[in-house]
């Protein structure tokens, strides 16, 4: 018998016809705990032996439904955890943020002030023993294994400033690449080296005119290659209270900075780009000199208005070369089909790679709609595709290698499937070398789980 154990419950707020409080948008309102067991379809594979964590918005309180945006959410933390060919529990909890505690009234986290008491909404890791939820308007929270908010981390008092919800760790010696834009700038961009231990040893700043939104970046095993993007800070929609106040301006500055990694921010060099944005790389690798990188490109975002869709323009696969003696990006478009949300196996990150995988992104009755899942060759620049049916949409496929993988296509896609048939989540685990349609698990969860960002898997070993 399943054993549902409420922590807190919210009060849903109106919709409105703010696209991002609709549908599988809309937030869940109460804190759970379920134990199985549960109804699957298929095998488990018994490999998969550790712990699913998924981070997205789900706002405790919307105070205007005109104007909320899906990325200014609070937190909630969703995990599954995975034994020995079975789903073990499920439990969902809020990020204690002092935005939340604000809000509702919860404890405020233990840990240093940030400038901006926002959520903690956009991504999880597991890095230095730690497992840390990110957003990149603040800094990381710690969480436990139990979803439990430990504090607000800042590595030991060597962080002061917001940090990236994209890192990037290096999967040979554990060290982490991070860095962050800051609205309350000069500086607004800088970037960290941080230890395996966690502990940032390099920090410089990176000179720019203005503040503009840098959500990801390129990272190789020697090189870092930052956007600067005309998606900028717009101080006339800051003062009118809009929770996430930035504007794509086709005539603003549209270039890549280029830089070694562990030295200077003064020996960046730019490479002009024409205008586009990029919210998410595949994966960035080094070819001699140059810097390589797979990535979604939108031609504009951030173009439509308050309250409704996030862009007008829909992303492609791209694939950028940036050479030290060029003055200009080369691009080249890999596929047309749109998608998002890319995640490769983490093993092969910022080293030449073999295979992506990433959410399809359409427009469906005026609201984002993510219909399948796209394998990205990264060898022939082709994808192939997994096409779901109508009454079911994806998320973003996380890769697990299998214990006797040896590539990275020798594994597991895991993602949260939302049924609006049923209105409730399925835990799907597919093949990935096979990409077939037909999943080999899918397990039935009692709880609905609103679509969100990003996630990780963290095998057993990392949390017992």
């Amino acid at each position: 018998m399943a054993r549902a154990e409420a922590f807190l419950t919210t009060t849903a707020p109106l919709a409105g016809s703010n696209p991002y409080l609709m549908g599988n948008f809309r937030p869940v309102v109460e804190e759970t705990v379920r134990t199985g067991p549960f109804t699957v379809e298929g095998a488990i594979p018994p490999d998969l032996n550790g712990l699913l964590l998924r981070n997205g918005p789900n706002p405790a309180v919307v105070q205007n439904s005109d104007t909320y945006h899906w990325f200014s959410g609070d937190g909630m933390l969703h995990g599954l955890e995975l034994r020995d060919g079975a789903l073990l529990g499920y439990r969902n909890r809020f990020v204690r943020t002092r935005m939340l505690a604000d809000e509702i009234g919860t404890m405020s986290p233990r840990g240093p002030r940030e400038a901006i008491n926002g959520p903690a909404n956009t991504n999880v890791i597991s890095f230095a023993n730690r497992i840390l939820v990110l957003v990149e308007s603040g800094l990381p929270h710690r969480m436990t294994p139990d979803l439990e908010t430990v504090c607000v981390e800042d590595f030991d008092g060597t962080l002061a400033s917001p940090m990236t919800a994209h890192p990037k760790i290096d999967p040979e010696t554990g060290a982490m690449a991070a860095f962050g834009y800051d609205p309350f700038g000069p500086p607004y961009l800088r970037y960290h080296e941080i230890t395996p231990e966690g502990k940032i040893v390099w920090t410089t700043a990176i000179d720019l005119p203005s503040c503009v939104m840098i959500h990801d970046a390129m990272v190789s095993a020697t090189q870092i290659g930052f956007f600067d993007l005309p998606v900028g800070l717009d101080a006339e929609l800051a003062m009118a209270g809009v929770a996430l106040p930035f504007r794509f301006d086709p005539e603003g500055r549209s270039r890549v900075g280029l830089l070694d990694r562990g030295t200077p921010g003064e020996r960046v060099q730019w490479l002009s780009v024409e205008p586009c944005y990029v919210f998410h790389v595949v994966n960035a690798f080094d070819d001699g000199a140059d810097l390589v990188a797979d990535l979604y490109c939108y031609d504009r975002t951030f173009d439509t208005g308050m309250g409704r869709l996030l862009g007008s323009a829909l992303p492609r696969l791209e694939r950028w070369r940036m050479s030290p003696t060029a003055t200009a990006v080369h691009r080249t478009v890999l596929d047309d089909l749109p998608a998002e949300f890319p995640r490769i196996d983490d093993a092969m990150a910022g080293r030449p790679y073999a295979h992506g995988y990433a959410t399809q992104i359409a427009r469906r009755d005026g609201l984002d709609a993510f219909p399948g899942y796209v394998k990205i060759n990264a060898d022939h620049g082709t994808v192939a595709r997994i096409d779901l049916p109508d009454h079911l949409q994806a998320s973003e496929p996380i890769f697990v290698r299998a214990s006797d993988g040896k590539t990275d296509e020798e594994g597991w896609l895991l993602a949260v499937e939302y049924d609006r048939t049923s209105d409730s989540s399925d835990l799907v685990i597919y093949d990935a070398h096979a990409f077939s349609a037909k999943p080999e698990a899918r397990i039935h969860l009692p709880v609905r789980i609103p679509f969100g960002f990003h996630g990780a898997y963290l095998d057993a070993g990392h949390f017992n």
